[in-house]
């Protein structure tokens, strides 16, 4: 299969992962649900042998998925992200073959926007709503920023009457 070209006849390159990455970590501290944890497990890293050995040691191993995820609803999750050309390597494959054994979420994305659509989903963006079994109310409306600009200049507006 030949490579897209663009309007000057060079072959498009697809996008880094790691500037996708940096995408959907950063569309997560944007839109994420108050309620979500989520972290990058720094398996990747090159390293001196040596060092390789003693991380092994510690936990770190090779295939686990690029963001794990704690949802709101307290399930846990896993973003493996690759590029339009990326393929899972074997140790990834058997990441994901055990999430699927655990029954656990895990998905492949190539793009922030499919990104924040298995996010949205999983019910990890703000304005869903989570399953939760406790007593907290269940809705988290993200209120638009003009509205909550026009709730505390009338606060104040009633403030300042009270006092004068």
């Amino acid at each position: 299969m030949k490579r897209p070209k663009d309007l000057f006849g060079h072959p498009l390159r697809a996008t880094r992962e790691d500037a996708i990455h940096a995408g959907i970590v950063e569309f997560l501290c944007m839109a994420g649900h108050p309620k979500l944890l989520f972290f990058h497990p720094v398996n990747g890293a090159l390293v001196k042998p040596s060092a390789r050995m003693y991380f092994a040691r510690l936990g770190v191993f090779p295939g686990v998925a690029d963001l794990v995820l704690v949802l709101p609803d307290k399930s846990v999750a896993f973003l493996e992200i690759k590029n339009q050309d990326g393929r899972l390597s074997e140790a990834q494959q058997a990441f994901q073959a055990k999430c699927a054994l655990l029954k656990l979420k895990y998905r492949v994305v190539r793009s922030i926007s499919e990104a924040e659509e298995v996010l949205r989903e999983w019910r990890a963006l703000r304005g869903t709503v989570a399953v939760d079994n406790s007593h907290e109310p269940a809705s988290d409306s993200w209120e638009p920023i003009g509205a909550a600009v026009e709730r505390v200049v009338s606060k104040l507006d009633r403030t300042r009457k009270r006092v004068a």
